[in-house]
């Protein structure tokens, strides 16, 4: 007895001392909050101090930037629930079924995530002021709910975005518009070291940041999850209700929890006179947003969007003289956070009951998706699919499939390989499979923010059949069938198939290996080997004493089946020494970097060649490209972008470069200057009014609508192949994705290697009925031959966000088969 009264004033007394340590954000950094822009470090110091001296808060590191910054998340709740944080979490997902076990409401799990665009940088700044707010005025909520918080999923564009400003601003601030401290550069701080929009890459999982991030989330899925934005200084404060076109797959739940959301936020933005509005904006389509992510995966995906942005800065007038301030924009997002956590307290049964529901998937029009092609691009959507726990499995033998064939466009019957995989959608992400995989997205309106298709079968260029019943399929098991290299005297041959090639070439090449390619088919060793396949002669590769042991550990490395050749006679088609066999000559590549250029296209040649080519890329400033500089060049690329002041009519640096036998490949948007520039051959098609509505005045509502008629928002698209051309090498079929209504006629004198004929039509996603009419019997992707060297027009963008992995092979083609003088 003696001993607990000594303790209890004790354990008193320490609680007391604790609470006093657990300072606010303003006085833990020594600035009024909103005052000034808090580096990362700081926000990361600040959560660590909160982590030593709250019992209500526990951080755990969970990764790091391109650029070495800490990622981390805060869980708060009360002392007792996160001493069994894994026993909440397991509970929690024996709601969805992927954990076995009784369902039950026990608590609710809030996921706030603040600054994915690093420039929109209020939010970050309310993430510190909101978790303190919940570890101190509102601990006792937290009982009942385990709230998680990343404070800034996008530090390097965040410090990007903050040192800038802090670098040009006056003192004090100047609040006039046209200041300079409301300019960002090129690369500005919204994107990140590559720089990818990361709230378009939740599901793709493209960027190191989302990687980690998301295996994360798949281990809480949430029952809300918001993510923090700014948009224009102009626009008032945002919160859901979305606008038409909201997906089908989404609860009529969902969309109600939304609006009691809504109200309750409402309620404390009348109390302060703060100015909002709901339903006007934002829809919820495209999969790869934080709010559509997290809603096909069962939550309460919500987008709050506060003015601002990166013209704001401390302060800044919008088009009303009304100053947007910094800290008015902490404010608001601090309100509407603490008013989530709230309601999801209030309604924690019936979010989890809600939540339970979800995750019965019997109703679903599509109950499995069987899809065949590549062995590589299989397996590379088998671990796309994998990390958001949708299960593949492989069909069963002598299956017959009835449904919506991807090809065709219509409902068949036909026998499946043994090679083909299944989803079935009777699985707890089977929702989530549903939306990613389904042949075509029902838009209820045609007026969206992103593209309105991205079905993976499409983007992986994939066979596949959609059916309303299950199809019988069993557990995959190991392919992994590489056998040790044997010696050879004459040499080694793989095939080229897919992008997994590609990056083996990469590596081949770097360490000096010479590799021949065959532009016309042959038969050896008893098998045909398409155009494009890989040649390693020795007779080339006398320089390398060992390179039966690099080809080994290469092969094991890439997963790559390499065969051994005795001698040089083909079977069929020309012979290993024959001129039909090319060298490939190692392309020194650069892209070309100019304030012209779109920053995203750019970032994705720049991720690609360094994160997944892994080949060396030269970043060359438009000011130093001089015919010396040129003349050290193979290969350069020009990204999507408008490029009147390069390559105008009088350029004869860059044109004799060409000539000479340099290599230009041109991306989407840059097609625009080419063709405006006669030099080249390429022709943008004429856009013809619609003949009824020429001669007819129409309301503003009317135009905006018409203007949509000849608008692209991501169509898909077959393409015809021409097999010979080394664009098309290894690609058993193609789809592009369309984003723009522009289009260009067939070349006369060059190779139209990709193209639309005269009765394309999309097979996903909205294009206007005017549009439609433009891009029949277009080019896709083609070659206009100059002198000795070439221009590669690659019409849509096949790196797009990273995630058009058919995409990458086209680009591979443009890369190493073409600049050799090959047919």
């Amino acid at each position: 007895m003696f001993n607990k009264i000594i303790l209890i004033p004790f354990l008193f007394l320490t609680i007391f001392i604790s609470a006093q340590e657990q300072k606010s954000p303003s006085d833990f950094l020594g600035y009024e909050l909103g005052s000034y822009f808090s580096r990362h470090h700081q926000v990361v110091d600040y959560f660590n101090h909160l982590d030593k001296n709250s019992p209500h808060l526990e951080l755990k590191v969970y990764g790091k930037t391109n650029e070495g910054r800490i990622l981390q998340h805060a869980y708060i709740s009360s002392p007792e629930n996160l001493k069994n944080l894994e026993t909440i979490r397991l509970n929690h997902l024996k709601n969805t079924g992927i954990v076995a076990g009784d369902k039950n409401d026990d608590k609710a799990i809030v996921w706030l995530s603040y600054n994915i665009h690093g420039n929109e940088s209020s939010s970050t700044e309310a993430a510190m002021k909101t978790a303190f707010a919940l570890i101190t005025k509102y601990k006792d909520w937290l009982k009942d709910v385990v709230v998680i918080i990343d404070p800034c999923l996008n530090p390097d564009g965040r410090d990007r975005y903050v040192n800038l400003f802090n670098q040009i601003k006056s003192t004090p601030y100047d609040p006039s518009p046209y200041s300079r401290e409301h300019i960002e550069n090129w690369q500005n701080g919204r994107t990140n070291h590559y720089i990818f929009d990361l709230n378009r890459d939740w599901v793709w999982g493209t960027q190191i940041e989302t990687q980690q991030r998301i295996k994360v989330y798949n281990r809480w899925l949430p029952h809300i999850h918001v993510d923090y934005h700014e948009q224009g200084i102009n626009s008032p404060y945002f919160f859901p209700p979305t606008v038409e076109p909201n997906h089908e797959i989404i609860t009529d739940f969902q969309k109600s929890f939304q609006t009691t959301l809504a109200e309750n936020h409402a309620k404390y933005f009348d109390a302060e006179g703060w100015f909002y509005y709901t339903g006007q904006s934002f829809d919820m389509m495209y999969p790869s947003y934080g709010d559509s992510f997290s809603t096909f995966s069962g939550a309460i995906g919500l987008t709050y969007e506060q003015a601002g942005h990166g013209y704001a800065g401390l302060g800044v007038y919008n088009g009303e003289a009304k100053e947007v301030t910094l800290k008015d924009r902490i404010a608001h997002h601090f309100t509407t956070g603490i008013s989530t956590v709230e309601m999801a307290v209030k309604n924690k049964s019936d979010l989890n009951n809600a939540y339970q529901k979800y995750y019965v998937n019997n109703a679903l029009k599509y109950k499995s998706f069987v899809m065949e092609g590549p062995a590589d691009a299989l397996q590379a959507l088998q671990d796309l699919l994998e990390t958001h726990q949708i299960k593949a499995e492989k069909a069963s033998p002598k299956t017959t499939v009835k449904g919506f064939d991807y090809q065709l466009q219509k409902n068949t019957s036909k026998r499946i390989g043994n090679t083909a995989i299944v989803v079935n959608t009777l699985q707890p992400k089977g929702k989530l499979a549903h939306v990613l995989l389904e042949p075509k997205t029902q838009l209820s309106d045609s007026l969206t923010n992103d593209i309105t298709a991205w079905s993976l079968p499409y983007a992986y260029g994939l066979k596949a059949i959609a059916s309303e019943t299950p199809v019988p399929s069993q557990p995959l098991t190991a392919t992994n069938t590489i056998t040790a290299l044997p010696k050879s005297t004459y040499g080694y041959v793989m095939p080229w198939s897919g992008f997994k090639d590609a990056q083996f070439l990469a590596q081949l090449i770097q360490a000096d290996i010479r590799v021949r390619f065959n532009n016309l088919p042959l038969k050896k060793n008893k098998k045909n080997w398409k155009r494009g396949s890989l040649f390693i002669l020795m007779a080339d590769n006398q320089h390398h004493d060992d390179l039966h042991k690099q080809l080994a550990d290469l092969g094991q490395r890439y997963q790559r089946k390499i065969s051994s050749l005795k001698n040089g006679l083909s079977e069929k088609g020309p012979d290993l020494g024959s001129n039909k066999l090319k060298l490939i000559s190692p392309p020194k590549v650069a892209v070309l970097y100019d304030e012209d250029a779109s920053p995203n296209n750019y970032g994705e040649i720049w991720h690609f060649f360094e994160q997944e080519l892994q080949y060396p890329l030269i970043q060359i400033p438009a000011s130093r490209l001089s015919t010396k500089t040129l003349e050290k060049l193979d290969v350069l690329l020009l990204p999507s972008g408008w490029y009147s002041s390069i390559m105008n009519q009088g350029n004869s640096e860059i044109m004799n470069w060409v000539r000479g036998g340099g290599n230009i490949i041109a991306f989407s948007g840059a097609l625009n200057a080419l063709s405006a520039n006669k030099s080249f051959e390429l022709n943008k098609k004429e856009k013809k009014q619609d003949t009824e509505k020429k001669n007819k005045v129409l309301t503003r509502d009317e135009k905006q609508r018409d203007y949509v008629t000849r608008t692209v928002r991501g169509g898909i698209y077959e393409v015809s192949l021409d097999k010979s051309h080394p664009l098309s090498y290894g690609m058993e079929r193609y789809y592009t994705l369309k984003r723009s209504g522009t289009s260009y006629d067939y070349l006369s004198n060059g190779y139209n290697a990709g193209y639309l004929n005269n009765t394309a039509r999309p097979l996903a996603g909205f294009v206007g009925h005017q549009a439609k009419k433009h891009q029949q019997e277009s080019l896709v992707f083609g070659e206009e031959r100059m002198g000795r060297g070439s221009i590669i027009y690659l019409v849509d963008n096949p790196l797009f966000r990273g995630f058009w992995y058919s995409g990458k092979q086209l680009f591979s083609n443009a890369l190493f088969m073409t600049n050799n003088r090959s047919f």
